[in-house]
């Protein structure tokens, strides 16, 4: 057997269906449509130390990306409810 007329013992790798489950980590956009929060409000909590986030920048970059703690801002919401 040359060429593309190789048998294939295996499947192709296709990607998964994340629609139903909720990520560990967002970005401020990812968090507004999961929580309906604004970003500048992301961000006053995040300040307030009331939920959780990392930088993630490579060192001597000057940007980087924010991530937030899903679970952290959904913790904040329920003792909101009290």
């Amino acid at each position: 057997m040359s060429g593309d007329n190789r048998l294939k013992t295996t499947s192709t790798v296709k990607s998964g269906d994340f629609n139903n489950i909720t990520p560990e980590f967002g970005r401020a956009g990812d968090v507004q449509k999961i929580f309906s929060l604004k970003r500048g409000t992301l961000y006053n909590l995040l300040a307030d130390g009331k939920i959780r986030g990392v930088l993630l920048r490579v060192r001597g970059n000057k940007s980087g990306v924010r991530l937030f703690d899903m679970e952290s801002v959904r913790d904040f919401i329920r003792q909101s409810m009290n």
